[in-house]
């Protein structure tokens, strides 16, 4: 996969720009030790040119002048090559400080652009795909960018000062120099492309093979797994996925690893050449041993920057073709937006109003709610009834905005509830998920995860737990509401599945929203428990304006108006009594589950 230049160059600024957002000074620190380092080379290879020379006339004069200079030569390399070991550490420092600033910079992006995005991306695998890969290159891949950026200008400030003095000695040798790293070069960018697009291509196996890890080591599945005896099962996929993927991964290695043995026979015959000809010219006395020693080491100095130069623009391909992910899920966008003119939401003073509203997820056919005309009106309670699949769920959804519709429209007191922003309209809302949510939190976090943004309110906490029956548990914990529920951390309390439910409820109600949306709200409450709470109904709805969805007919029955979904449409509509006396969808829903409990 290779991007047009002009996309190159964008995403060069872009990940360059991120690295300096991130971090400005350790930015600034990083290139100035940078810099310096590049220096330091052809001072320590002049100053051992100078030392051998020394060496050589106090061994043929005897003198003792001689002899101090070469003690003076002595300091100066070893007060140079601390200097270089010092910056090499102080860099090492500074990178790390910047990698840390920028991977929590990219974490903070992507879990901005997560949390942002629609609904409709979740359900849509190649979502997962994307996201996948920028995570896994976000972090450091910008930071890389940048690295090799001053890895090139280090790299090629160093390697034309030694070629400088290499081209003193002989312009052959520089040619030499240059042309024995060409074929590696080739090398890296070649397989550099051939990594990315295998890497890229095996995306969905690699997320196949980590959702198959955490069903061997996360808690949910942990139970099942032992009963039905399928550790070995996922066990073995696991294996089978992991080493397909790592087996390609490493033919490719292999491949380009035979080549690169190759490539070193080039660069040894380059040696092999340079050697020959310093030391033909020292054995003839055109150059000194002093300057012998400086050649040499010049060119083996030029070996190692030619191939950090060549190596860094290498990377810099391969860093472009892996950035190109990241910023592909930072672009994607989304669709559910306040659209222009964008209005207040305000509170309900009316109705909301559903009209002939049509939908359907991301890539299924049929859609789910067809032409759908619905009026909730302020102050009432509704119920929502029939069979799975019938679209309640996805109705409540809608409702909350955390999807548009296809086709129609939803209005709060007339106004569309598109102009509105999502997040202000949301707020009208406080809803217990059927797949709610479990916190490993502490207690009193679990509720006030309602309303996160609003001071903390022991008072309000305690009143909602106390509303769903859970208060009395919370208070005999062994930190009371400040006690760590769940399983994940030292010092916590598990609860049953019913606890769970019950926190979720005095969730939704420490939310002072004037729509109470409840989707089976006690599928696992035990009869008592579930009496209890919907005795008290109308208390705990008491001035808002309230959804109720439930297959157990005896608590729909509460409701003001009872509505039927069937098929993706609202088949009946009426109170308990005045649908039992249609004898439709409703009452015979209801005379079936009737005549269970009698059995």
């Amino acid at each position: 996969m290779n991007y047009p230049s002009n996309k190159t160059r964008l995403l060069f600024l872009k990940a360059v720009k991120l690295v300096w957002e991130s971090a400005p000074g350790w930015a600034t620190a990083n290139i100035f030790i940078s810099v310096l380092r590049s220096i330091f080379p052809l001072v320590l290879v002049y100053l051992i040119k100078q030392l051998v020379d020394g060496i050589t006339g106090a061994t043929g004069l005897g003198g003792e002048a001689n002899l101090n200079l070469v003690i003076w030569y002595i300091l100066a390399i070893v007060i140079t090559i601390f200097l270089d070991e010092a910056a090499t550490s102080l860099g090492n420092l500074v990178r790390n400080k910047q990698s840390y600033r920028l991977e929590s910079h990219m974490h903070n992006l992507l879990h901005s652009k997560s949390i942002q995005l629609d609904l409709q991306h979740f359900e849509n695998p190649e979502y997962y795909d994307s996201l996948a890969r920028a995570a896994r290159e976000a972090p450091y891949r910008p930071n890389t960018i940048v690295n090799n950026l001053i890895s090139i200008a280090r790299g090629l400030l160093s390697l034309l000062l030694m070629a400088g003095l290499l081209f003193y000695l002989h312009w052959v040798i520089v040619i030499i120099l240059l042309a024995a790293n060409i074929p590696g070069i080739w090398l890296r960018l070649h397989y550099a492309g051939v990594l990315y697009n295998f890497k890229r291509e095996q995306t969905p196996a690699a997320r196949k093979t980590a959702y198959f890890k955490w069903l061997l080591t996360g808690d949910r599945p942990s139970r099942e797994l032992r009963l039905f005896g399928l550790g070995d099962y996922f066990a073995n996929l696991f294996s089978k996925n992991f080493r397909e993927l790592k087996e390609e991964e490493i033919g490719i290695i292999r491949k380009r690893t035979s080549i690169e043995l190759i490539t070193g026979i080039f660069k040894a015959a380059a040696f092999l050449l340079a050697l020959w000809y310093i030391a033909k010219e020292t054995v003839s006395s055109q150059i000194s041993v002093g300057d012998m020693a400086m050649y040499l080491v010049a060119f083996r100095q030029g070996m190692v920057y030619i191939k950090d130069v060549f190596s860094s623009l290498a990377g810099l391909y391969e860093d472009n073709l892996f950035i190109g992910d990241t910023f592909e899920f930072l672009n994607l966008k989304e669709q559910i937006v306040a659209v222009p003119p964008v209005i207040e939401p305000g509170s309900l003073n009316k109705s909301i109003n559903v009209s002939n509203l049509s939908f359907s997820y991301p890539g299924t056919g049929e859609p789910l709610l067809k032409n759908l005309n619905l009026e909730i009106r302020k102050g009432e309670t509704i119920a929502l009834v029939g069979a799975n699949g019938a679209g309640k769920s996805t109705l409540v959804r809608l409702l909350c905005r955390l999807y548009d519709p296809a086709e129609g429209k939803i209005t709060l007191d007339g106004k569309n509830i598109t102009h509105m922003d999502p997040a202000s309209y949301r707020k009208l809302f406080s809803v217990i998920f059927q797949d709610f949510m479990l916190y490993n939190l502490s207690a009193g976090d679990n509720i006030r995860m309602g309303d996160i943004f609003t001071p903390q309110n022991r008072e309000r906490i305690k009143t909602s737990a106390s509303q769903t029956g859970i208060d009395e548990l919370i208070e005999a914990l062994p930190k009371g509401y400040d006690t760590v529920i769940g399983r994940l951390f030292d010092d916590s309390r598990e609860l049953s599945w019913g606890e769970w439910q019950k926190i979720a409820m005095a969730r939704a109600l420490y939310r002072d929203a004037p729509v109470l949306i409840l989707d089976e709200p006690t599928s696992a409450l035990d009869a008592s428990t579930e009496y209890e709470l919907f005795s008290r109904f109308k208390e705990i709805t008491r001035d808002r304006t309230s959804i109720l969805i439930s297959h157990r007919f005896s608590n729909v029955s509460l409701a003001d108006r009872i509505l039927v979904l069937d098929k993706g449409i609202i088949a009946e509509e009426g109170t308990h009594d005045e649908l039992m006396k249609a004898g439709g969808i409703y009452n015979e829903m209801y005379t079936k589950q009737s005549s269970g409990y009698k059995l």
